[in-house]
């Protein structure tokens, strides 16, 4: 079953609720999924501890990413890896492992610079495990109007980073649902994932087809 890793080397580009949101979707249109949480600050299995989310999350070590990953790879159709970007053999090892890799995206330089900087290291992990490891950005924290979201997405493509065109905009929806366990809550939320998971589905499905 597809394992998809969710990382960058920045901090603070959205990736927990990135994750939060895969999930939730996930789960409402009936496919059952497990996340992985390796970042030290437990922000995703404090978001799903909460027994309405109603959505298995583990915290693991980055030395047992593999064995956590490969484990719940056997027991659910998705598993999601919150990958933290301190630890670079906790991301190498997310990576490795996984089918696809998100890079969430804020538009701003630095978030640019480290998208090619993950993506660098997506590559040296495909040549580790002798395949291509499919992987795209992911705009976070957008507004759809702003020209800077249009020459973000340009500046990615220019650097030769794949990007989604579904994204995440800014909307206090997230914020609020960081409070209730319930990532997916608001309709427009909905609508955001519906799009993020439709394309992702679509890559998954080039990958093994």
């Amino acid at each position: 079953m597809p394992i998809i890793a969710i990382a960058t080397t920045k901090g603070g580009s959205g990736k927990t609720t990135l994750t939060a949101g895969l999930a939730d979707m996930l789960r409402r249109q009936g496919k059952s999924v497990e996340c992985i949480d390796t970042d030290p600050n437990r922000n995703l299995y404090d978001w799903f501890s909460d027994p309405q989310a109603d959505i298995p999350c583990t915290f693991v070590e980055e030395e047992a990413v593999i064995d956590a990953a490969s484990a719940a790879a056997e027991r659910t159709e998705h598993v999601l890896i919150d990958v933290a970007g301190a630890l670079q053999r906790g991301m190498l090892y997310a990576i490795s492992s996984s089918d696809l890799v998100l890079i969430p995206c804020k538009t701003d330089r630095k978030d640019v610079v480290e998208a090619v900087r993950t993506q660098e290291l997506i590559v040296s992990a495909g040549k580790m495990v002798r395949r291509r490891i499919r992987h795209a950005a992911v705009l976070t924290q957008v507004n759809r109007r702003a020209q800077v979201t249009a020459h973000t997405r340009e500046q990615l493509q220019v650097m030769g980073v794949a990007v989604l065109a579904a994204d995440v905009p800014a909307r206090t929806a997230y914020q609020q649902a960081s409070w209730t366990g319930a990532p997916l809550a608001a309709s427009e939320a909905r609508d955001d994932f519906v799009a993020i998971v439709t394309e992702i589905s679509s890559l998954l499905e080039v990958e093994h087809g």
